[in-house]
C-alpha cells in the first residue's frame, strides 16, 4: 500500500513539473531532415534505351532497392537508462527511464505509470541529470545558461561534466544527421541515411567564461593560461598523448591542484 502511494504522488509530482511535450521522436527521430522527401520506393527515367524490350519513348517506373535504410541513432544511449533529474526548481527525481536526444539536445522522460508514454522535457526546467548505462558507468549532464560565451546556442543544450574542480572540463554531445547521396549522376554513392558523432570540449573557469578547447595538450594549456611550464613537463612525465578524454582530465586535475 505504501509503495502504491508513493507512485501515485511521484506521478501527480512529476506531472506538475515537466512540460507536456509529446515525444516526437517516436514518430519522426529527425524532422528537421526528413530521410525520405526524395524517395517514394521508385525512379523514373526519361531515358530507356538501356532497358531490354523498351522503345525509345516509353515511360517506365522501376523500384529502387538501393537504399540501405539509417545507422546510428539520435540518442546518446540508444536504449531508455534509469537516471537522476534535478530540476531548476529544486525537486529531485529517482530512478526515472531517460534518454538524451544528442541531435536535437532534449530529454525524454518515460512515464512508466501513464502507459509508457513519453514526454520531452523542458530544457528551463532542468539543472542537470544522471544517466546510467548497462556496464555501470554514469554520466552526468548539465544545463549552463549563466556561463559567459559568444555562441549563445552554448547556453540551451546540455554538457556532459568531465571534472569539476575550480576548473570545469565540459564535453558538448552532439550528433549530425547526412541524408543518402545516390540518386544524381554526380552523387557520393552513399546509400544509407547517418546519424554521425560531434563532439566538441570546453573549459570552465571561476569567472564562468567557458572557453572552446581541442583535445590536445596545447589547446589545454593555452586555454588554462599560466603555469605552462609546468604544465607540459606533467604531459611529458605521466605521458599524455590525449587520445581519450581521462587524459584531459589527469592535465586539469594537475593545474587545479597546483
Amino acid at each position: 500500500m505504501k509503495s502504491t502511494l508513493l507512485t501515485i504522488l511521484l506521478a501527480v509530482s512529476l506531472s506538475g513539473v515537466y512540460a507536456q511535450t509529446r515525444d516526437s521522436t517516436k514518430i519522426k527521430t529527425a524532422p528537421q531532415a526528413n530521410s525520405n522527401d526524395r524517395r517514394n520506393g521508385y525512379e523514373t527515367y526519361q531515358s530507356t534505351s538501356q532497358i531490354v524490350g523498351a522503345g525509345p519513348y516509353t515511360m517506365v517506373n522501376t523500384i529502387d532497392h538501393r537504399y540501405e535504410g539509417l545507422r546510428g541513432t539520435p540518442y546518446f544511449l540508444p536504449v531508455w537508462a534509469k537516471g537522476q533529474v534535478e530540476m531548476a526548481a529544486g525537486q529531485n527525481y529517482t530512478n526515472v527511464p531517460l534518454k538524451f536526444n544528442a541531435y536535437q539536445q532534449q530529454l525524454i522522460l518515460l512515464r512508466t505509470w501513464a502507459g509508457n508514454d513519453s514526454i520531452i522535457v523542458s530544457a528551463d526546467q532542468v539543472k542537470r541529470f544522471i544517466l546510467n548505462n548497462t556496464d555501470g558507468q554514469t554520466y552526468l549532464f548539465e544545463r549552463l545558461p549563466s556561463v559567459i560565451t559568444n555562441d549563445q546556442s552554448l547556453k540551451n543544450g546540455y554538457f556532459m561534466v568531465l571534472y569539476r574542480g575550480k576548473t570545469a572540463l565540459l564535453k558538448r554531445i552532439a550528433k549530425t544527421f547526412k541524408q543518402a547521396d545516390y540518386k544524381n549522376p554526380y552523387s557520393n554513392d552513399v546509400r544509407f541515411d547517418a546519424f554521425r558523432d560531434a563532439f566538441s570540449y570546453y573549459l570552465l573557469k571561476p569567472d564562468q567564461t567557458l572557453t572552446k578547447v581541442k583535445l590536445s595538450d596545447k589547446s589545454l594549456i593555452d586555454a588554462l593560461g599560466d603555469r605552462k611550464d609546468e604544465l607540459k613537463a606533467f604531459v611529458k612525465q605521466e605521458n599524455l598523448s590525449f587520445k581519450t578524454d581521462n587524459d584531459a582530465i589527469q592535465l586539469v586535475k594537475k593545474y587545479d591542484s597546483m
